[in-house]
Parts: structure tokens; C-alpha cells; sequence
């Protein structure tokens, strides 16, 4: 009788153990969604580096992108685009060469998504300022202003989970240059870029 009040109070307690667990692993399941939730979105800053075709000279110029990632879908924020390279300027006699400064927003689309994998399509539009500096002349001075705008493709991997590599390219459009022998077609050219972006 003893053994067998013994195994009766012993599987009492084990569902009620086990009922409790459930309970507990129910809560934290719920507990997880919503802090998945709540933190849908995460801060990016990002980094990148390519080659363009400006004025039919090759040059090498850095961006640089903060923002945020809205989810997996849409991210936006802002940008700026420097040139590394002077280029030469071959619509003038003389030595002249040019240079730019970009800024302003961009909006990052991903249609497809599978695992550590994505493509993505970022647009970007802003402005900014060419800079020229002629034979005899020590510095660059602010010399036109412009529109300018860019649609990519990119191919991006998760190498991290905060990490994302990409390599991809596209065409930038320019509006407004018309200083200097220069034009707009002068500096629209495509690109091709690798980019470096950490997320939260």
C-alpha cells in the first residue's frame, strides 16, 4: 500500500512538474516573440568602395551609409560619396583635373531572401559640389553644384550576425554640371562596388 501511495504521489507531482514546465517554456516562447517584435529594426552604418568612369578616366571613390533596417524588406537613411582619384579632364587644353563630393538619402529595397543570402536594390538621389583645379593652382575650389541620383543591384551575404558583405554595381546619373568644358554625361557613368554594413 505504501508503494503504491508512493507511486501515486510521485506521478502527481510529475505532471504537476511537468504541466508547470510547459507553463514556463509557453511564457518565454511568448516572451521571445515579443522582443522579436519590439526589435524589428536595427541601426546600419556601412562602408563601401568601387570604381567609376568619370570624364572617360577610371577612378576609385568611397561612400559611406547610416540608416536603419526597418525589417527584412526596407531600410533607409543617409549617405555621402567621396572621390579617391582625381580625374583628368581631357575637354580642355591645358591640365585640369576634377573632382566631387556627394550627399544625401537612400532607400534599400530586398526582394529575395534565402538563409545568409539576399538581393537588394538601393536608390539613392542627393547632391553635391565639383571641385577643379587648373596648372598653377595649389587647391581645389567649389567650382559647380549638381543633382545626382543612382539605382544598384547587389548581392549580399550575412557573414555575421552583425556583418553583411556585398558586391554589386550600377549607374549614377548626374543633373546640373555645366562649368569647366564639363557636362552631365561627362560624370554619368556605371560603377561596380564592394560594401561593407553593420547592423545592430
Amino acid at each position: 500500500m505504501r508503494f503504491g501511495k508512493f507511486i501515486s504521489t510521485a506521478a502527481l507531482a510529475l505532471a504537476f512538474v511537468s504541466g508547470a514546465h510547459a507553463e514556463l517554456a509557453g511564457m518565454n516562447d511568448q516572451t521571445s516573440v515579443t522582443e522579436t517584435k519590439d526589435r524589428s529594426w536595427s541601426g546600419l552604418i556601412g562602408i563601401s568602395g568601387g570604381n567609376s568612369l568619370i570624364a572617360g578616366d577610371g577612378t576609385i571613390f568611397m561612400s559611406v551609409r547610416i540608416g536603419v533596417q526597418w525589417n527584412d524588406i526596407i531600410a533607409n537613411g543617409a549617405w555621402a560619396t567621396f572621390l579617391m582619384e582625381d580625374v583628368a579632364n581631357p575637354n580642355v587644353k591645358g591640365q585640369e583635373l576634377v573632382n566631387y563630393n556627394a550627399f544625401g538619402l537612400f532607400a534599400e529595397i530586398t526582394p529575395y531572401r534565402n538563409g545568409a543570402f539576399s538581393v537588394s536594390v538601393p536608390v539613392s538621389i542627393g547632391g553635391g559640389v565639383v571641385n577643379v583645379v587648373e596648372k598653377g593652382e595649389e587647391a581645389f575650389s567649389p567650382d559647380d553644384k549638381f543633382f545626382t541620383g543612382e539605382m544598384a543591384l547587389h548581392f549580399n551575404y550575412r557573414v555575421t550576425r552583425m556583418l553583411e558583405v556585398s558586391i554589386g554595381g550600377g549607374y549614377r546619373m548626374f543633373a546640373g554640371i555645366s562649368e569647366n568644358n564639363l557636362e552631365d554625361m561627362d560624370f554619368c557613368t556605371p560603377f561596380g562596388e564592394l560594401r561593407f554594413t553593420f547592423k545592430e
